[in-house]
């Protein structure tokens, strides 16, 4: 056979496999302009954000497919933290305070916390209502309504979301109800532990002054300013009182006696 006729062949050959899409031995196959390196797909901003590194994995390959690159995204942490807002319910001056708390707070360990942020002396006995379940003081738990225990309830398990309402009330004899709302879910750092005010306004009513409707009398007697009455009011308040103090710094370090 010829020169000639061998490259005629061969030159018939290659144009058989180019419309077959085979490509001849010895020759790469070309990359498209765009190839280089394996890149990361474009991952969603969340909240909160991954509590880890992104791993990168190899995907296991299938037979019609390239060997490919999957990214691995660690489970976010549930929020460790809740931002609950307290208020003592008619007060006036409104009486409330600003919390952040762990979710993994007892009721029974709550019930300090408030204690402290109120400025309350735990003098008395206490009850949270969540839903239809009332949760008491294990010492002295009460059959009527029945009662759950504080130490076995955590904050998280009875009010998991924004917008939980929970009622605690402190002396059933003056009566005092407060409201707690979660208002917000907090991704904390690991340091941050215990309970914090963040905010608040309004004293806490005198201990035994008669529940709301008394504590009004109370203030409508300081406000005349005179009087016998007024006169022994001061002596059983021990001094002067202001409904509307409220000190941030004095009420953290309260809680910070807790921890």
């Amino acid at each position: 056979m010829g020169d000639d006729e061998r490259r005629r062949r061969q030159d018939q050959a290659r144009a058989r496999a180019g419309r077959q899409g085979i490509q001849p031995v010895g020759q790469a196959t070309p990359s498209p302009a765009s190839s280089g390196p394996p890149t990361l797909r474009h991952l969603p901003s969340s909240d909160p954000p991954p509590t880890g590194p992104l791993r990168v994995v190899s995907a296991p390959p299938h037979a019609s497919e390239k060997h490919s690159l999957a990214v691995v995204r660690p489970a976010p942490s549930p929020p460790a933290r809740a931002q609950l807002l307290v208020t003592l319910s008619d007060s006036d001056p409104l009486v409330w305070r600003r919390l952040a708390v762990p979710r993994t707070i007892t009721l029974a360990k709550l019930h300090r916390v408030l204690q402290a942020a109120l400025g309350w002396t735990a003098s008395h006995l206490h009850q949270f209502v969540v839903g239809d379940t009332t949760y008491g003081d294990p010492d002295l738990l009460l059959d009527d309504p029945p009662q759950a225990s504080t130490r076995q309830a955590r904050l998280g398990q009875v009010a998991p979301a924004v917008g939980a309402v929970i009622r605690y009330a402190y002396d059933f004899g003056d009566g005092w109800d407060h409201r707690i709302v979660v208002e917000r879910l907090l991704w904390g750092t690991p340091e941050a532990k215990g309970a914090v005010c963040l905010a608040g306004g309004g004293a806490c009513p005198p201990e035994d002054c008669g529940g709301i409707g008394g504590y009004a009398d109370l203030l409508a007697t300081l406000r005349r300013g005179r009087g016998r009455e007024y006169r022994d009011l001061l002596a059983w308040l021990g001094g002067p009182f202001d409904p509307l103090a409220f000190d941030l710094a004095t009420v953290n370090r309260a809680l910070k006696r807790l921890r």
